[in-house]
């Protein structure tokens, strides 16, 4: 049988293991968080509603309902600045409503992404793009930014998940305890 203190140094273990920080990307001194992931690129259509019905064509192909609702789009396109990061072929771009997915647009093309760990900002691999995007190259740049879905809401912390693993295992073993 497991000793108490043993299963708290191993608690501790998973605890600090499971909290530790992610690395982010840094644009200066500023924590963008982490690349977003993209899911697909296509040719431009044009409209909320022809943008929201591709969006939801692409994340529920069978779709009854949708998945995505239009959020916002960039007003203009001198709104949509990019900035380069600390990382090769990484961009970032300030975001207006903490979107749970985001559209980025060119004269011909649009690719989306799912926005992750910092929902304030919209950090997108150019690499991963076609050569049709010609971001940062060729002239192109981001004309519009279109966001879908309000927000994330809320996830979790892993350091919480943690702790509250460890309290499940000392209930269980609580309980093992006093039925013994």
């Amino acid at each position: 049988m497991i000793s108490i203190k043993r299963l708290l140094q191993i608690g501790l273990i998973l605890a600090s293991g499971i909290s530790m920080p992610s690395w982010a990307i840094m644009m200066g001194s500023t924590d963008v968080g982490d690349v977003d992931t993209f899911i697909e690129e296509a040719a431009k259509v044009n409209g909320e509603v022809a943008e929201t019905n591709w969006v939801n064509s692409v994340l529920v192909p069978d779709w009854e309902t949708s998945a995505v609702t239009f959020t916002i789009k960039t007003p203009d396109p001198l709104d949509v600045n990019y900035f380069m990061t600390d990382t090769t072929n990484v961009f970032a771009f300030e975001l207006l409503s903490e979107p749970e997915y985001f559209l980025i647009k060119n004269a011909t093309r649009m690719a989306l992404f799912k926005n992750l760990e910092d929902v304030d900002w919209g950090v997108f691999d150019a690499s991963l793009l076609s050569s049709e995007m010609n971001i940062p190259t060729s002239g192109y740049t981001i004309s519009h930014v279109t966001e879908f879905n309000g927000s994330n809401g809320s996830v979790p912390e892993p350091g919480v998940l943690g702790l509250l693993g460890i309290g499940m295992i000392g209930i269980v073993l609580g309980r093992r305890r006093m039925a013994a």
